[in-house]
């Protein structure tokens, strides 16, 4: 196939536009792989994100819709599991632009060795192993099925990188150190063996579970990284074992409604909009871990949220009399929102690049604001393989 130079060409120009790839090597290496050939088929979403029909270049009737998508700057879903009535994604190619910046604040240089966490389709690395060569490119995933896929794309374009079947969160320890360590999976902290594996003045990229956040980590001592989030968000998956599409409580079953006999009433004048600025949403969500379901009109205009715990839930919703009116359980979780709303307001609202993460390898891990001396903390858990 070779009508997709052009292609590849067009997605990088783009990426460019935006600002997503702001170095010509980078560049050079969008130009000049192939993301088709790693992304022979994906699942084509319904208005719910739910993956509903599958859209493969080896059919004529759907190489146009196919080879359109796989240079667009969209992410594309490639592997999902069945769980009773939901379909989750357990693969996908990731969004270009988020690909470009990722690469970017990795800040590698010329022979340095990069170890990526999660494998996925390949595509990736194989932008690693044009920038750094694939002899300092090693990549791992729990999944075996995927890590013989990505092998064969790679080996077909003539990289011949490192590649590992096993848990992340440990690493590979083979190869260590690593100049640059790159998850494009999410975590809820660093595992520790991210840290004992990463050379002296190396560079962790990974998001994390919490918000979106994209921390950005530097080897500050022996066994300790540190560093603060990027300025803008970056969902991935989140890591998980072996046969556990994702970690419990990850998905969690939206809790039924709070009954009349122990709900607490009240209104709020907090907007809805609030929970929608993704910065406010990680400053509560380093409070305490939650889930948002949103609740729109008939005008599709945004007029509350449901926020759970799994077990328990709120909701506040505009009514008729434009009021916000709140209906909760007794752990009263609105209440929970309302008071991180003030210490947001109280602190300047700050965005996420002034929250900081510090992990050491014996597991001490915490997000502070500002700089990790700052007398506002909260702690993360510590991921282990």
């Amino acid at each position: 196939m070779t009508d997709w130079q052009p292609q590849a060409a067009k997605l990088a120009d783009s990426l460019a536009a935006e600002s997503a790839i702001v170095d010509n090597r980078w560049r050079a290496a969008f130009e000049a792989t192939p993301r088709h050939v790693f992304v022979p088929r994906y699942w084509a979403l319904n208005e719910y994100n739910s993956p509903v029909r599958v859209v493969d270049g080896a059919v004529s009737t759907h190489r146009h819709e196919w080879l359109q998508a796989v240079y667009e700057n969209r992410f594309l879903i490639t592997q999902w599991v069945a769980d009773g009535d939901r379909r989750i994604v357990t693969s996908s190619a990731s969004l270009p632009s988020l690909v470009a910046r990722m690469l970017h604040i990795l800040d590698v240089a010329d022979g340095q060795r990069v170890l990526e966490i999660g494998t996925g389709t390949g595509y990736n690395a194989a932008l690693l192993c044009h920038r750094v060569g694939a002899a300092n490119v090693t990549s791992i995933d729990i999944d075996a099925g995927l890590v013989a896929e990505a092998t064969g794309r790679l080996d077909a374009i003539g990289y011949t990188p490192t590649l590992h079947t096993g848990d992340g969160a440990l690493g590979v320890k083979d190869g260590a150190p690593y100049d640059r360590i790159l998850s494009t999976c999410a975590t809820r902290g660093v595992p520790p063996a991210w840290i004992d594996q990463l050379a002296d003045g190396g560079r962790i990229v990974t998001p994390l579970t919490i918000g979106g956040a994209l921390a950005v980590l530097a080897k500050t001592g022996p066994g300790e990284v540190s560093g603060n989030l990027d300025v803008e968000p970056a969902l991935f998956m989140a890591m998980h074992p072996a046969g556990q599409p994702l970690p419990d409580g990850y998905l969690a079953e939206i809790p039924p409604p709070v009954s009349n006999e122990v709900a607490h009433l009240g209104t709020t004048n907090l907007d809805p909009e609030a929970l929608a600025d993704f910065d406010f949403r990680l400053w509560l969500l380093l409070h305490k871990p939650l889930h948002f379901v949103e609740h729109v009109d008939d005008q599709q205009t945004r007029v509350g949220w449901t926020i759970h715990d799994g077990v328990h839930q709120a909701t506040a919703v505009r009514r008729g009399d434009g009021v916000l009116h709140v209906r909760q359980s007794s752990r009263r979780l609105w209440d929970t929102v309302e008071a991180a709303w003030l210490g947001w307001v109280d602190h300047d609202r700050p965005r996420r690049g002034r929250i900081g993460v510090t992990a050491t390898v014996s597991g001490g891990q915490y997000a502070w604001l500002d700089s990790p001396d700052s007398g506002v903390r909260w702690p993360l858990p510590v991921p282990t393989g």
